[in-house]
């Protein structure tokens, strides 16, 4: 590549255009009657746990009636050829209650793909080398929740989209977030820290728009969000005074409209009687602040959805797919693509646009692109532990602020508490990281701090999962900084390319809209859908991990899935592993990467 490049970098103080309106709302956000159990009473109870089951007709309801399931989504988020009509079912892996829709791809299309739909859970994933001399006006890299949003919107507007990620759709730091939505008070905290009136100004606009984003969020995911009670401890000699949440929380509500759901109060030292968790705070406590907050269900299968429905606007998408190199020729860019699942050979595609949304990986991405002199991500290491806590926790969450300052939560999700996250620079990347025994004891001491009556120990950890955070690169700051950053690279011949980092489950929406203008940009605009014959695999899992955590959710369970993974393992027998040797895999995972012992 030639020496002279043009490299620009936005932040995300620059404004947001109309989110609302292009918003990444897949298809299978929807409402259905959640299974009752008398021991669920509180808001945030858990449905029974995942059934694997093919979903190929309508399926029973919570009241035992059969039914099609109905589908609430955006119209400003389907193309135009397919608002307004009836989705169709899919066949493939799906979790009791969990959707499995798609909409119809525009009737002028070549249909030869539907046609190819074949049983079993991979379902129809095509050969590398059929990618071989394809041409695309954008390949996304990077399949997580930021990859899989901008390639669904693409799609959606017309563009002829191809999505890639070296390993599973969503298996990435979107499946290893802390799940909570964020209403934006760090940006407030960061408005008051500010020393420039543009910043101050800049935080306080991202704070509005995270509490509108809130509101679309809840109004159109549907059971992939629930409602829970957040408490923050007030204590005596705090850095921040009881007086500033009501006055950070009051500027909240006003810059979301007046018409938001934190139902803030707060409760002083002689109402606190009628909480169940106050004593597991311990002596000193003044009073506690309480809200709701929002926590994602699933991440991961909402990046498979969002996946699957840009397939079915006609994108191309291929897990377990790796950009090996690329290089720009005539303002277009050359891209070697190489197999991770043992398919031997390469593919070379053409495409006029590259999006880099690779996360913690995304320098690697660069690198392979000739920007071997391009940082633009520190990757932090957070690490998270799963625990039962006491029945007066259940439907509650705790915030409170680590040595470093940030938020250290204690987030109720499906029968436990997720606490974390940890926060460790790391110097380079990191495919699989782990949590160590020093992960795992400080947050152990963090939690005991916050909530010193709960008395936790080593024992009360269920399992354990590391995750990497890509902050942003700032040379000042060791673990680099929480700012959205968006990097439009061009090289010498002219062939764009973007880099995203620092993006969060949260803010997806905005990160696909400035995905969708970059595109609009570099390629021109798209009246309609493109029409041509996608080779786009139905549903690609390719290991048991892949249906446990990414296709039914019953990874996620007090177990890790260990009871439905013989289910699922013998599902997959049929691509020439055997059972045994699948579940032995599959039990190595999660001694390896959630500390996890059978």
């Amino acid at each position: 590549m030639c020496g002279r490049r043009r490299h620009r970098r936005h932040d995300e103080s620059g404004a947001y255009r109309n989110s609302h309106r292009a918003g990444m709302v897949h298809s299978r956000c929807f409402h259905q009657p959640r299974r009752s159990r008398p021991d669920h009473k509180h808001h945030g109870a858990v449905a029974a746990r995942p059934i694997l089951r093919r979903r190929s007709c309508p399926i029973r309801g919570a009241d035992g009636q059969w039914r099609p399931q109905t589908v609430r989504a955006c119209e400003g988020a389907l193309p135009p050829a397919t608002r307004g009509r009836e989705p169709q079912l899919r066949r493939g892996w799906a979790a009791e209650g969990v959707p499995a829709h798609r909409p119809r791809r525009d009737r002028h299309r070549n249909r030869a793909a539907d046609s190819r739909v074949v049983e079993g859970t991979t379902g129809l994933r095509s050969a590398l080398s059929e990618l071989n001399g394809q041409s695309f006006e954008a390949v996304v890299i990077g399949g997580g929740i930021n990859g899989a949003a901008s390639a669904n919107r693409l799609a959606g507007a017309g563009y002829e989209v191809l999505l890639i990620d070296a390993g599973d759709f969503g298996s990435g730091s979107s499946s290893r977030s802390s799940r909570i939505m964020h209403c934006g008070l760090n940006y407030l905290a960061a408005a008051a820290d500010a020393t420039t009136v543009r910043s101050k100004i800049s935080n306080v606009a991202l704070a509005g728009q995270m509490m509108r984003e809130r509101r679309r969020l809840r109004s159109v995911m549907g059971r992939r969000i629930s409602p829970h009670t957040f408490y923050i401890p007030l204590r005596a000699g705090d850095p921040v005074a009881s007086w500033k949440y009501d006055l950070a929380f009051a500027v909240l509500n006003a810059l979301s409209g007046w018409d938001s759901t934190l139902d803030y109060r707060r409760y002083r030292q002689n109402e606190l009687g009628h909480i169940g968790i106050t004593r597991y705070f311990g002596g000193g406590l003044t009073g506690l602040a309480a809200f709701t907050e929002y926590v994602f269900d699933w991440p991961e299968r909402i990046c498979v959805d969002l996946a699957l429905d840009a397939a079915a606007y006609g994108a191309t998408i291929r897990n377990y797919t790796e950009l090996v190199a690329a290089h720009s020729v005539n303002g277009r860019w050359r891209v070697t693509l190489a197999d991770r699942r043992g398919e031997t050979g390469t593919a070379e595609i053409d495409a006029k646009l590259l999006l880099n949304l690779a996360g913690p990986g995304s320098d690697l991405v660069n690198a392979a692109c000739g920007l071997s002199d391009s940082r633009t991500v520190t990757p932090n290491k957070g690490c998270h532990i799963a625990v039962r806590l006491p029945e007066e926790f259940r439907g509650a969450g705790v915030i409170s602020r680590n040595e470093l300052g940030h938020l250290f939560l204690c987030v109720p999700w499906k029968n436990f508490h997720i606490l974390g996250p940890t926060e460790t620079p790391l110097k380079g990347f990191v495919r699989d990281p782990v949590a160590g025994e020093e992960d795992v004891a400080s947050i152990l001491d963090r939690a005991n701090a916050t909530l010193p009556r709960l008395g936790l120990t080593k024992s009360d950890v269920m399992f354990a999962w590391a995750g990497l955070r890509p902050a942003t690169h700032d040379p000042g700051n060791p673990r680099g900084s929480w700012r959205r950053t968006i990097y439009d690279h061009l090289t010498c011949n002219n062939a764009p390319m973007v880099s995203v980092s620092w993006g969060r489950l949260a803010d997806h929406s905005f990160t696909a809209s400035d995905m969708l203008a970059r595109a609009q940009k570099y390629l021109g605009q798209r009246q309609r859908p493109a029409r041509r014959s996608a080779q786009s695999g139905q549903d690609m899992p390719g290991s048991v991990e892949d249906i446990l955590f990414r296709r039914t959710g019953a990874g996620w369970s007090a177990d890790l899935g260990l009871s439905e993974a013989a289910r699922a393992a013998a599902e997959l027998q049929s691509e020439g592993t055997s059972v045994e040797k699948l579940l032995t895999s599959y039990t190595k995972m999660l001694a390896e990467h959630f500390r996890y012992q059978h």
